[in-house]
């Protein structure tokens, strides 16, 4: 057989021993057999035969009975975590032991077939440790008296170790958060009212943890707090090795606290939760992003691309605003003229600067009255470039109050009239 063959086959078999500690005197151990396309794949699933006398150091199965055996069965496609089961075994006709108790033979009745891709399931206990620590070969055996296929898995016995870190906290009551956890060999991590072994005692447990550490691990407590108190953090192994927490269910029975060689409980942490019930109730505040607003012109507000322009008329006196503006022959009132947004008018593409007059009364008058500047003149208003414009001063007097503005082409024509006919009197008086 060659090496990648020999690994193939190792992989497709496992032993895990819980608790591994050597001289542990009621371990469980989890055995899994691959079945693949072996020669049983199609058979019936008549027996199993675990050995571990092949390899030192080696484990006493003698102990090991049909009663105290916690299943045999298969996972259907291999697809469970752990040593879970699809389909049980229908019954345990006998077990025997063999090479001085370092071997079990399971046989089954009944027909459960095997499927190419099947793993078979085998949890016995109580398996009395080695006494030295180490790693040794098990060689597992499945239809011994058939189509027999064995396979060679391996057992690690070493003292297993448990360290669990808790910070005291604020909880709403129903869940706790472990800092930290260390397993050695899976398990799990439970809150309880007292420290030790005490299946009366746990609130609430964890899922099932892997060997490793894990942090900030929440635990759904079963009986919820409704005041402040001081709790224990306990990690407990899963000695059945289902990968459900067992021990209060059982009363004590399986998936018992991690223990050391003393056999005094370890991995454990005390902490003061104080309870709020607003605690988790306040949701995370939400950042939302708010959109910078818009300036919009409207008809109440005048806005300024640059600096008002206040046109002053060349040679122009220029009054001060009075309730009605007058327009006369010899001044022109001028307000202050000020840019004008062409959106907020009356739709001027050219965006030209009207002046209009700050009092309310006064409106604008279509021409600008100059008597002592010429049209060609500086403008009394500037564009919003600063330049002379057609600007416009305009009365804004209503029928009730206002004063006509006088039209200084019709009284040049007047004047025009009168000088006229006075020379056309001096020519017909001097004439003979």
């Amino acid at each position: 057989m060659t090496l990648s063959g020999v690994a193939a086959q190792q992989q497709a078999a496992t032993v895990d021993p819980t608790p591994s500690g050597p001289n542990e005197a009621e371990s469980t151990h989890a055995v899994t057999f691959a079945v693949g396309d072996s020669a049983v794949a199609g058979t019936a699933f008549e027996d199993i035969r675990i050995d571990y006398s092949v390899d030192a150091p080696a484990a006493d199965v003698s102990n090991v009975g049909a009663s105290s055996i916690e299943r045999v069965g298969i996972d259907r496609g291999n697809d469970d975590p752990g040593s879970r089961v699809d389909v049980r075994a229908a019954e345990i006709s006998e077990v025997s032991g063999g090479a001085d108790g370092a071997a079990v033979q399971i046989i089954l009745a009944g027909d459960r077939e095997l499927r190419q891709g099947d793993q078979i399931v085998a949890v016995i206990r109580p398996v009395q440790n080695p006494q030295n620590a180490g790693t040794a070969a098990v060689e597992l055996t499945v239809n011994t008296q058939g189509a027999a296929v064995s396979r060679t898995g391996s057992a690690t016995y070493e003292q297993h170790d448990a360290t669990v870190t808790a910070a005291d906290q604020t909880s709403a009551g129903e869940t706790v958060v472990v800092d930290e956890v260390t397993l050695s060999e899976g398990g799990f991590v439970a809150i309880q009212n007292t420290s030790g072994a005490s299946p009366g005692e746990i609130r609430g447990a964890s899922a099932y943890l892997g060997p490793g550490t894990h942090q900030d691990v929440e635990v759904t407590l079963d009986v919820p707090l409704d005041s402040t108190q001081d709790l224990v953090a306990q990690s407990y192994t899963d000695s059945n090795a289902d990968r459900d927490f067992d021990y209060a269910a059982s009363g004590g029975e399986v998936d018992g606290p991690y223990r050391n060689t003393d056999d005094n409980v370890i991995g454990s942490d005390t902490l003061t939760v104080t309870y709020d019930p607003d605690a988790e109730s306040t949701p995370t505040e939400t950042v939302t992003a708010t959109p910078t607003p818009t300036e919009t012109a409207t008809a109440t507000e005048t806005a300024t691309a640059t600096e008002p322009v206040t046109a002053t008329p060349t040679e122009t006196a220029t009054p001060m605003p009075t309730e009605a503006a007058t327009a006369t022959p010899t001044a022109t009132a001028t307000p202050t003229a000020t840019e004008t947004d062409s959106s907020a008018g009356d739709g001027d593409a050219d965006g030209e600067t009207t002046v209009t007059s700050t009092d309310t009364e006064t409106a604008t008058a279509p021409e600008t009255v100059s008597p002592t500047a010429s049209a060609d003149s500086d403008s009394e208003t500037a564009n919003s470039a600063g330049t002379p414009s057609d600007a416009t001063v305009t009365d804004s007097s209503d029928d009730d109050g206002g004063v006509p503005p006088v039209d200084n082409g019709f009284g040049a024509l007047l004047a025009a009239l009168l000088v006229a006919l006075l020379f056309g009197g001096a020519t017909l008086l001097g004439s003979p």
